[in-house]
C-alpha cells in the first residue's frame, strides 16, 4: 500500500517520554510511515528505534540547531505529507485518519493544522488564558476551515502564534524548497508559518483536539521560557510586524499568555 503520510521523530539526546510517543503512533488508525532522525546519536534512541523496527536516520551536519534537525527530518520523508513528531508529545490516534480526509478535500493546502491540549506536570491542561488568546485568533477557521487569502493567513499570525507547532502536518509538494530559519532558536515556527502565508496555498484548520502538547521541567518549551528567549524572539517578531512602538506594546501584553506554560 503506498503512505501518504509520515511522522519523522527529530530525537534529541534522551527522552523519557519518546517510547510512549513511538507507541502512541503505532495505535494510528490510518498507517504511517513512522521515521526516527537525531543528530545526538545515543544508544538509547537507537535500541527504541530497533525494538520497533523503525529507521534510525542520522544527521551529520556539523550545523546543530532545531532549525537544522526540523529540516533535516522533513528531508527524509518520501511522502506527500510529512509530521514533525515531538517527542514528548501524544498524538491521537485518529490524528493521521482526521488530516488525510481534510487534506483529500484540500489538495493544495500548504500545512494544516489542528487544536490540542496541554500537559503540564502530568495533568491535561485543555483551558488557559494562552488557549483562550489562541482560540480568538483562530476564530475565522472556525467559520471556514481553510483559508488560501494572504491577507487572513497573515492577520491570524499578527499578534502572536496560535498555530501549535506538534500539530501541523506538511505538504512537501506545495511548499516546495522552503526551509525553517536558523537565526531563531525558539520562535522558529511562527516565522515560518509568516513565510509560509506568503506562499500560494491554504492553511487548513482541524477542528479537533488532536495532539496533547506536553510541558515539562526538562522540555524546551519550560527552558527557553524560564531564560527568556523565547520572549525576545517573539518580541522581534512583533517589531517586524507592527514597528518598534507597537512592537513594544503588543509583546508586553503577550507576556501574560505564557505564565499558565511556567512551570
Amino acid at each position: 500500500m503506498m503512505l501518504k503520510h509520515t511522522f519523522v521523530i527529530p530525537v534529541y539526546k534522551e527522552s523519557s517520554y519518546l517510547e510512549t510517543c513511538i507507541q502512541n503512533l503505532l495505535k494510528q488508525t490510518a498507517k504511517s510511515e513512522i521515521i526516527l532522525s537525531t543528530s545526538t546519536p545515543t544508544t538509547f534512541s537507537k535500541e527504541l528505534a530497533k525494538k520497533y523496527q523503525l529507521p534510525y536516520i542520522i544527521n551529520h551536519q556539523e550545523n546543530k540547531s532545531i532549525a537544522n534537525d526540523w529540516n533535516f527530518a522533513v528531508t527524509q520523508a518520501n511522502t506527500l505529507y510529512v509530521t514533525i513528531a515531538h517527542q514528548d508529545d501524544i498524538y491521537d490516534e485518529n490524528y493521521t485518519k482526521e488530516f488525510l480526509i481534510q487534506l483529500e478535500k484540500h489538495p493544495n493546502t500548504l500545512i494544516a493544522f489542528s487544536d490540542y491540549s496541554d500537559i503540564i506536570n502530568g495533568e491535561v491542561v485543555k483551558s488557559s488564558l494562552n488557549k483562550f488568546v489562541k482560540h480568538c485568533l483562530l476564530f475565522p477557521f472556525r467559520i471556514i476551515s481553510s483559508y488560501k487569502n494572504q491577507f487572513i493567513k497573515k492577520l491570524i499570525l499578527s499578534f502572536g502564534s496560535p498555530i501549535c507547532c506538534p500539530t501541523v502536518t506538511y505538504n512537501k509538494e506545495t511548499l516546495g524548497n522552503f526551509r525553517f530559519s536558523e537565526s531563531y532558536l525558539v520562535a522558529l515556527d511562527w516565522l515560518a508559518w509568516l513565510e509560509i502565508a506568503n506562499k500560494e496555498g491554504k492553511f487548513l484548520y482541524v477542528n479537533k483536539d488532536l495532539v496533547k502538547h506536553r510541558i515539562h521541567q526538562e522540555s524546551e518549551t519550560t527552558a527557553q521560557l524560564n531564560n527568556g528567549k523565547r520572549l525576545l524572539e517573539e518580541q522581534a517578531i512583533l517589531k517586524q510586524i507592527w514597528g518598534d512602538f507597537l512592537g513594544n506594546i503588543i509583546s508586553k501584553f503577550y507576556v501574560f499568555g505564557h505564565k499558565g506554560n511556567k512551570i
